[in-house]
């Protein structure tokens, strides 16, 4: 009886230890997974690249983007809105463009400024900017496209719309400058099933008066951002209390960095663009950083794979 309870304590002893070096190697594997993940910064070579929102597909991330292209002149000229698709964030393909001519904008317009991409029935619904006017609705089949204007004429009378999915599958858009408006959509994507809404925003810390809003839900909490501000409600609707900022430097602390935050594979991201020079005209770049939540729900962006002579 001895020798058995010693042989039934050795055999705990030793499962108990194997249990313990098997949890080990998870936890060094997961901390080598996450300490491998290397971005790209700038996320394409050529500057231009300004407005990003990402689509996750799968493996895959799109980042749809604006087209700056009027060097040396102080103006936004943006004759396109450009699509990239990555599967390691090291290497950004340019697989479509948008063009204004398929839109109630027209051909030759350079006035293709932000918008959103979402993914509804199916189908792959592209919110954009007619300059600082209106905001209307194209379609497509693939995330690629092409993609062409869903119903002839503004779906808002606004611009730089964001496009929001809630957790019950609900689809909201969130439009405005200076102040912002919130209304859900129609399954159709194409059409509002309420009057738009303004959202308060209790501006306790500073939050920039500028367009290009982004909104998205982690743990149950609502977050309204602008550049690098953001802030925080239990309610979609509102009110929002202001919490500051992800991060200092790299644009992230002006008006301008518009961006978008996304989850892929688990872990959370946040994209936005900054101008080389805005004193002599208004080309971009996009960046990506790793975005991190505390046990307040505060969020922060990691900023150390950007290299310090951007900020």
């Amino acid at each position: 009886m001895k020798n058995r309870r010693k042989f039934i304590r050795n055999v705990g002893l030793l499962t108990g230890g194997l249990y313990c070096l098997k949890f080990s190697s998870v936890l060094a594997n997961e901390t080598t997974r996450q300490s491998t993940i290397k971005l790209k910064n700038p996320l394409v070579d050529s500057p231009g690249m300004s407005d990003p929102h990402v689509l996750v597909e799968g493996d895959y991330c799109y980042v749809f983007t604006g087209y700056d292209i009027g060097f040396g002149v102080p103006d936004w000229i943006m004759p396109a809105w450009r699509i990239y698709r990555t599967s390691d964030f090291q290497s950004w393909e340019h697989v479509g463009t948008i063009s204004p001519e398929d839109n109630f904008m027209g051909k030759g317009n350079t006035n293709c400024w932000a918008g959103d991409i979402v993914k509804r029935n199916g189908k792959y619904y592209w919110y954009f900017s007619n300059h600082n006017k209106t905001a209307g609705v194209m379609v497509a089949s693939k995330p690629e496209g092409p993609y062409v204007d869903a119903t002839g004429k503004p779906l808002v009378d606004s611009f730089d719309p964001s496009i929001f999915v809630d957790d019950d599958n609900t689809p909201y858009i969130i439009y405005g400058h200076h102040t912002y408006k919130i209304a859900r959509l129609k399954d159709s994507m194409i059409e509002l099933d309420e009057e738009p809404k303004e959202i308060v925003i209790n501006r306790t810390t500073h939050f920039p008066d500028t367009d290009k809003n982004s909104l998205h839900k982690h743990n149950g909490i609502y977050y309204l951002s602008c550049s690098g501000y953001y802030a925080t409600s239990r309610n979609l609707y509102g009110p929002y209390e202001t919490k500051g900022l992800v991060g200092e430097g790299f644009g992230l602390d002006t008006g301008y960095a518009h961006g978008d935050f996304f989850q892929w594979k688990d872990d959370w991201y946040h994209v936005w663009c900054k101008y080389k020079d805005r004193s002599v005209d208004r080309i971009r770049d996009c960046f990506i950083a790793p975005v991190s939540y505390d046990e307040n729900g505060l969020m922060s962006d990691d900023l150390s794979q950007i290299d310090r002579k951007y900020k």
